[in-house]
C-alpha cells in the first residue's frame, strides 16, 4: 500500500505564483465587490487616493461582517471547496477571490471586519514581504492601535456591521508605470466606474434583484444598461433545463433583445450602453451568474454577422451550474455546455433573424458575372450604387478564421469606415488623367503566391481539400486569384499536383 506523505507548498512560491493569475485591476476590484454583495450589504464605498502621499485603495461595505474566527477562515487560501453547497445568491466559488484578486494588485492586503450587532473589530493582514522574509504562511493579526491607524476605520466603526478591505504597496503598478502609482490609480477610477457600472448594473438599478448602491470617492456609480430595455425590443423569455453535477435539474433563463439603431438613440442612451463603440462591437450573449455579469459581447462561436450586431441575448445561470459552464476563478471566462449548445442555437435564431430584418434596405449585389469578388457593387434605391467589402468572399472568411472573435469586431469596424470613405472622386480624377499605376508586377505576383498558399493551407477549416480541381476552381472564380492566373502552374507544382 502506498505511503501518504505530506508535501506542503512553499508559501512564498505559491503566493507569488497566484499573484500572476491574470486579474486586471478592474476585475480584481469586482471580485472584492462580489464578497460585499454576498455579505448582504446595501452600500459599498470605494476609496481611491486623493493625494500622492496616500496611495491606497479601500472597499468598505455595510454587510453582515465577520467574527474573528470567520475572518481567519475567510483569509485562508482555499477557505472552501468549489463543490461546497452555497446560498443561491452567493457570488463566490473557490474561496480564493479576495486573496488572489487583491494580492494580484498589491503586496499588502488588510481586512477589518465587524459582525453586525457587535462592537468588536477584527483585523488580519497578508503581507507578501513578510511571507518572502519568513517563507511560511504567516498571517498578521493587527493590534487595536494598528486597527485605529487604518484609513477610514471610523466609517466602519460607525456602521452596524461591515467589512473594510485595504490594498497597499502597488508594486506591479509601480513597475509598469515607472513609479507613477498615484497618477495611475487616478486614471483607474474612470475604468472602475464604468466596469462596475456594467458588471453590477442589475444590482445598482435593482433590476430582478435587491438594490445595492456603489459609491466611488463619494460619487455614486450609475448603472450601464447593455440592453437599453426601455427602448429595445424584448423577445419572449424562455428557459432551458440542464442537470447539474449531482443530476439535479436546473434552469437557465434566456431573454433576447434587439437594440435600436445608433441613429435612433439620444446621447444619454449611448452613454447608458457604454458608448457608441460598445453598441457596434458588443453584440451576442451576456452571461449572468446570480445577476452578476460574467461574460459579454460574444457569440461563443455561433453564427454572427454585421447584420446581427443589434442582437443581445441575456442568459441567467444559477451558481449551481458553475462547473458545467466552466466558470474560472476570475469569473472572466465561461463555455456553453455541449448539452444545450444546439438548443441555444435554435432558440436565438429567431432573435438574430429579427435583427437582420430590422435593418433598412441595403441593396443587392450587382456584379453581372459568377466571379466571387472582393468588392460588391450594390444597387440601392433609385438606381444608385454603392460599394461594400464582400463578407462572403474566401479572403474575408480566411481572415475571420485567423484572428480572435473580439479582434474581428474591430476589423469589421475598420472595414465599415473604409466602405464609407472610398475616395471615389479622387479615383475618378486619377483614372481620367491616366495617373493610376499598378504595383510592380514581380512584387505583386510574389505576394499573391504566398497569400494563395496560406489560404489553401487553411482549406480544412472550411471543410475543403486541396486538390488540382479545387486550386483550379480558386483561380477561375475568386478574386484576387482569378486576376493572377499565371500563378496557377506554380501553385500546382508546389503541391505536386
Amino acid at each position: 500500500m502506498a505511503t501518504p506523505l505530506k508535501n506542503i507548498p512553499k508559501a512564498d512560491n505559491l503566493m507569488g505564483s497566484m499573484r500572476s493569475m491574470g486579474y486586471n485591476f478592474e476585475s480584481a476590484i469586482a471580485d472584492v465587490v462580489d464578497n460585499s454583495i454576498s455579505a448582504n450589504c446595501s452600500v459599498i464605498q470605494l476609496f481611491f487616493p486623493t493625494k500622492p502621499e496616500e496611495c491606497y485603495v479601500e472597499i468598505l461595505d455595510d454587510g453582515i461582517g465577520m467574527t474573528r474566527e470567520e475572518l481567519i477562515n475567510g483569509m485562508r487560501y482555499g477557505s472552501r471547496a468549489s463543490e461546497d453547497a452555497r446560498s443561491e445568491d452567493d457570488l463566490g466559488r473557490f474561496g480564493l477571490g479576495l486573496k488572489a484578486a487583491s494580492l494580484s494588485q498589491c503586496r499588502k492586503l488588510t481586512v477589518v471586519s465587524k459582525l453586525r450587532g457587535s462592537k468588536t473589530l477584527s483585523a488580519f493582514q497578508w503581507d507578501y514581504n513578510y511571507i518572502l522574509e519568513h517563507g511560511d504562511w504567516y498571517m498578521l493579526e493587527l493590534t487595536a492601535m494598528e486597527i485605529g491607524m487604518v484609513p477610514n476605520i471610523e466609517k466602519l466603526q460607525s456602521l452596524e456591521g461591515g467589512t473594510l478591505v485595504l490594498w497597499e504597496d502597488f508594486d506591479i503598478i509601480e513597475k509598469s508605470s515607472n513609479g507613477q502609482v498615484y497618477h495611475t490609480l487616478c486614471e483607474y477610477k474612470e475604468k472602475i466606474n464604468r466596469h462596475l457600472g456594467l458588471i453590477f448594473h442589475r444590482f445598482i438599478s435593482g433590476t430582478d434583484t435587491r438594490k445595492v448602491q456603489i459609491v466611488l470617492n463619494h460619487n455614486r456609480i450609475s448603472a450601464l444598461d447593455p440592453f437599453l430595455e426601455r427602448k429595445s425590443t424584448c423577445r419572449k423569455e424562455f428557459q432551458l433545463e440542464l442537470n447539474d453535477s449531482d443530476g439535479v435539474e436546473r434552469y437557465i433563463t434566456v431573454r433576447p433583445f434587439i437594440l435600436p439603431f445608433l441613429k435612433d438613440l439620444e446621447p444619454k442612451d449611448i452613454e447608458k450602453l457604454g458608448g457608441a463603440e460598445n453598441l457596434r462591437t458588443k453584440q451576442g450573449f451576456y452571461i449572468y451568474r446570480n445577476h452578476r455579469l460574467i461574460i459579454w459581447g460574444t457569440w461563443f462561436g455561433l453564427q454572427r454577422s454585421e447584420l446581427t450586431k443589434n442582437a443581445r441575448i441575456l442568459v441567467d445561470i444559477p451558481n449551481t451550474l458553475d462547473d458545467i459552464w466552466s466558470i474560472d476563478i476570475r469569473k472572466q471566462q465561461a463555455t456553453i455546455p455541449k448539452s444545450i449548445q444546439n438548443r441555444l442555437k435554435r432558440a436565438v435564431a429567431d432573435v438574430m433573424e429579427t435583427s437582420v430584418r430590422q435593418h433598412v434596405y441595403r441593396g443587392r449585389p450587382d456584379s453581372g458575372d459568377n466571379i466571387e469578388r472582393l468588392w460588391n457593387r450594390m444597387k440601392g434605391r433609385e438606381d444608385a450604387y454603392y460599394y461594400e467589402i464582400n463578407r462572403e468572399s474566401l479572403p474575408y472568411k480566411f481572415l475571420k478564421e485567423k484572428i480572435s472573435e473580439e479582434a474581428m469586431e474591430y476589423v469589421d469596424m475598420y472595414i465599415q469606415e473604409l466602405e464609407r470613405n472610398i475616395p471615389l472622386y479622387e479615383m475618378y480624377l486619377d483614372q481620367s488623367n491616366n495617373a493610376v499605376m499598378e504595383k510592380e508586377e514581380e512584387k505583386r505576383s510574389s505576394e499573391v503566391f504566398v497569400y494563395t498558399l496560406s489560404v489553401l493551407d487553411s482549406y480544412p477549416l472550411f471543410g475543403k481539400k486541396v486538390t488540382k480541381e479545387s486550386i483550379e476552381e480558386l483561380f477561375e472564380t475568386k478574386e484576387p486569384f482569378c486576376n493572377n492566373k499565371k500563378l496557377l502552374p506554380q501553385v500546382l507544382a508546389y503541391y505536386e499536383l
